[in-house]
């Protein structure tokens, strides 16, 4: 009898202290997020749901270039050489041979090495104001024209002065050097052309980006160009799109918001050139989608920025898990299973990774944890909790959303995990066998 009393007593203290425990580890789980409160995963909006990365493609990276023209048009900044027969250079009958050379950018320019051809005359340089000054006719306007119109008008310009006659006139205008843009590209994409493998959901802390000072010759100014000089294509830590910041549409310069740069890249007149400050170029689109940039976007002048972004696209973890912060793929998707594998969480099977959870003579968790709390920014800066269940995940697409950046995504037990893990764990093993 007195054992039979000792038992339901034991019992009775068991069961109370069972209870105690899952109503303080289910209050406990609440204090962090109210699942009363949180919206089903199959219910969510679809504006509130991520955004797909796989489905989007690629752009022709021939629309970061421009169209070179048949012929070259003359612009301030060339270099011609000019040759009038008895007038430039005055005093000989001979025709003055000119070596076209060009200093070489090791990088890139020009691909043929320093000596680029011959010509006959002068050089000449074109001024700002796209005009040329040459003797006893002065000033010559040669901006627009091409090298054949370049040649007909001052021809032209001397007839008018009576210096020349057309039927013993010998005039030639060639091209000696192209004009240039020098431009800054400032990447924060990795420089380094080695390639260092991390795992998954390791964060790299410690960065440096690069800088280049870039000669583009004209025809060439564009940003297919200065990403091809600097390294090409972003990498995998760099965000899918490009920023031109424009020297000439610079007013006021301050410090701007990530928002107010999207809102500049929008703000686009056809009849005012200067009010695009702020030009974004994105690199992948929808299936059948058009680029939302022009060709006159992508060139580039004097004092022009490329600037290459550092993606940053994160998620958090915590609950039942090892907080962490993992980054988001850049071109693939994560859903919430994934996610959760990622952050180390096994979504099945009772003794975790390694079965380690026996070592210290304890079943540990018996009942593995099948809820998620994902905790979403939304769009005027409160979170809203969306609910998931990892068994119904399994089987149902609708449960599996997809992580988008900044989402806090923590593992929690159901009521009747919990209390059933807290029976088992109140009965040590040892101490039943003994």
């Amino acid at each position: 009898m007195k054992d039979k009393s000792l038992a339901a007593r034991l019992l009775s203290r068991t069961v109370g202290g069972i209870l105690t425990l899952s109503m303080a580890s289910s209050v406990g789980c609440h204090a962090i997020t109210d699942v009363h409160e949180s919206v089903p995963a199959s219910r969510l909006p679809r504006h509130l749901a991520a955004e797909p990365k796989e489905g989007r493609q690629v752009f022709p990276f021939t629309a970061l270039g421009q169209e070179k023209p048949v012929s070259h048009i003359i612009g301030a900044g060339d270099q011609l050489s000019v040759y009038v027969f008895g007038v430039l250079p005055p005093g000989t009958e001979d025709t003055p041979i000119l070596q076209r050379t060009q200093p070489i950018n090791q990088r890139y320019y020009p691909p043929h090495g320093s000596v680029v051809g011959a010509t006959a005359g002068l050089p000449v340089l074109v001024n700002q104001d796209g005009s040329v000054e040459l003797p006893l006719v002065g000033k010559v306007q040669l901006s627009g024209l091409t090298l054949p119109e370049a040649t007909t008008a001052v021809k032209n310009a001397y007839r008018d002065q009576q210096i020349t006659k057309e039927e013993s006139e010998r005039v030639i205008v060639s091209l000696v050097t192209a004009r240039v843009h020098r431009i800054v590209v400032l990447r924060e994409d990795t420089p380094n052309p080695a390639v260092q493998l991390v795992a998954p959901g390791q964060v790299d802390h410690i960065h440096r980006g690069s800088a280049d000072v870039v000669d583009l010759p004209v025809y060439e100014n564009d940003v297919l160009h200065a990403l091809s000089v600097t390294g090409g294509l972003p990498g995998t830590d760099a965000a899918r799109e490009i920023w031109v910041f424009k020297r000439s549409g610079l007013v006021d310069p301050r410090a701007i918001t990530s928002a107010e740069l999207q809102t500049m890249a929008a703000s686009y007149s056809e009849s005012d050139e200067t009010s695009r400050q702020v030009v974004r170029i994105p690199l992948t689109g929808c299936p059948g989608e058009g680029v939302s940039f022009s060709m006159k976007d992508v060139v580039v002048e004097d004092g022009d920025v490329v600037y290459v972004p550092r993606r940053e696209e994160y998620f958090y973890v915590g609950g039942l898990v090892s907080g962490a912060k993992i980054p988001l793929p850049r071109d693939q998707d994560i859903d919430v299973i994934e996610a959760v594998a990622l952050a180390n969480g096994s979504v099945g099977g009772p003794l975790g990774q390694d079965g380690g959870v026996l070592s210290g003579g304890s079943p540990g968790q018996i009942v593995r944890p099948s809820r998620v709390i994902i905790l979403r920014e939304l769009p005027d800066g409160r979170q809203l909790p969306i609910r998931v269940d990892l068994a119904r995940a399994m089987v149902d697409q609708k449960e599996r959303i997809l992580i988008q950046p900044n989402d806090v995504v923590m593992l929690q037990f159901k009521p009747h995990q919990t209390a059933f893990n807290s029976l088992v764990n109140w009965f040590n093993f040892s101490v039943l066998i003994n």
